[in-house]
């Protein structure tokens, strides 16, 4: 039986329990990661839990469904000029990735490798793979059309891009600007940044 009050559908729920693990894998890590520790996260008993899924592997897959969602949703127009494709889809990643903790365990985490079942692994990499196709294209048409420099190559710019965008993912975000060393925001390292690619 459900701790909560109200029943909620299926689908709602698979969504809120997948969430729920990305949070808690973030917050605590791989050892925290128990059917009881989960279920007591959303309100659920252990039972109940596994009428949403069939197994915690399950419920990792799902999480993976609901991140690539998320990540899917930051890749701009493709039909927008190359320099402007690539600041948005940086700025979106990385707005995206700092505020939610369970995403950066997935895409950063080295347990992440060794926890989440195989097939979400693959999927991960392929999202990786196309993010990293995306800002090439972006970063050739770029040159293409006389916003990117062209006296480096489009691969070695991705290099300085796509380091720029972990580099700033893995700064404190807002809960953590108790910092004496005041840190600089990720827009404006990002304009920054379109200066360095820029002509």
């Amino acid at each position: 039986m459900e701790l909560s009050q109200q029943r909620k559908p299926t689908a709602v729920r698979r969504v809120e329990i997948a969430n729920a693990a990305l949070l808690l894998l973030a917050q605590q890590g791989s050892k925290a990661f128990t059917t009881a520790t989960l279920a007591r996260e959303v309100g659920l008993t252990s039972g109940a839990l596994f009428r949403h899924f069939a197994s915690l592997d399950d419920v990792l897959s799902e999480a993976v469904q609901q991140a690539l969602i998320k990540i899917e949703a930051t890749f701009p127009d493709p039909s927008l000029p190359g320099i402007q494709r690539l600041s948005q889809l940086a700025s979106k990643r990385i707005e995206l990735i700092r505020s939610e903790p369970g995403l950066a365990w997935i895409l950063r985490s080295t347990e992440a490798c060794h926890l989440l079942p195989d097939e979400a692994l693959l999927q991960l990499d392929k999202m990786i793979r196309r993010s990293r196709s995306y800002l090439l294209n972006a970063l050739s048409d770029g040159a293409s059309e006389g916003s990117v420099r062209t006296d480096i190559s489009p691969e070695t710019l991705l290099i300085i891009v796509t380091g720029t965008i972990q580099s700033l993912i893995g700064m404190s975000g807002p809960s953590h600007q108790s910092s004496r060393t005041p840190q600089p925001k990720p827009a404006m390292i990002l304009r920054e940044l379109t200066k360095i690619i820029g002509i």
